[in-house]
């Protein structure tokens, strides 16, 4: 199966591995559409190698990196609008850091289920993790706290970068307790010959280096409903010794 298309409200997005494929494919839309007395605005159609489609930024290589950078980007800018509250001394530690998770983590980890991450991806994450709990904390930068030490003043919270791996790991039990097309994209297998050089990272290459297992041996895990704690616990485990060990 190869996805061509994506479709939303009125929107439509063609997907193509080169130029002539595209026109190919506009083509058959436009004769498609003209049946049910349908036409293509040409005014507001355009090619891209890169676009944002339901809040998330796709392109052509396949690499979730830039998104990541923009998500970053995004935290960074709710964070400092937020200055005012986080230099409030009647506001609690606790209150703040709540706020932290729901006005800021929030934006940087929306539909981070789907992407993926790799370690340079992950120091970023961490990285920008560390910057906002210090700005939460009003913390100078001439003052020499590290990390540990933060971390431990705010009571150890999840890392953002495991929280990340564990809503893969949640999206991935989703997707194989149903029938869906997701389930049919992470389990089938692509017949066409590669190119040369190395692969791109894939979802797919992501939850099994989290899982240190392959996909068949997380749907045995995940396809019977039995997730009362121990693929949980699997996940997490192994999902806070990798991101250790990286």
């Amino acid at each position: 199966m190869k996805l061509i298309g994506l479709r939303f409200a009125d929107d439509t997005t063609l997907i193509a591995a080169s130029q002539e494929e595209l026109v190919a494919l506009l083509n058959v839309l436009e004769q498609h559409s003209a049946a049910y007395g349908l036409v293509i605005n040409y005014n507001k159609t355009k090619a891209v190698q890169s676009l944002v489609y339901l809040g998330s930024l796709i392109n052509n290589s396949g690499s979730c990196e830039n998104e990541i950078r923009r998500r970053i980007q995004q935290a960074r800018v709710a964070m400092t609008k937020l200055t005012k509250i986080w230099r409030d001394h009647n506001i609690t530690k606790a209150t703040k850091m709540s706020l932290v998770q729901s006005l800021v983590f929030s934006i940087f980890l929306y539909a981070s289920e789907t992407g993926t991450v790799k370690k340079a991806d992950r120091a970023h994450i961490d990285a920008i993790e560390m910057w906002t709990r210090r700005r939460m904390l009003i913390i100078p930068y001439a003052t020499h706290r590290t990390n540990v030490s933060i971390l431990d003043e705010l009571g150890n919270p999840k890392k953002l970068s495991s929280i990340v791996s564990m809503r893969m790991l949640t999206f991935l039990g989703h997707i194989h307790r149903s029938d869906n097309m997701e389930k049919l994209v992470v389990q089938g297998h692509a017949s066409s010959v590669r190119r040369r050089g190395r692969s791109p990272t894939r979802w797919v290459d992501t939850t099994k280096q989290l899982l240190d297992t392959s996909i068949k041996s997380a749907t045995e895990l995940t396809t019977d409903g039995r997730t009362d704690g121990r693929m949980d616990g699997r996940m997490e485990g192994r999902t806070d010794r990798h991101l250790d060990e990286s």
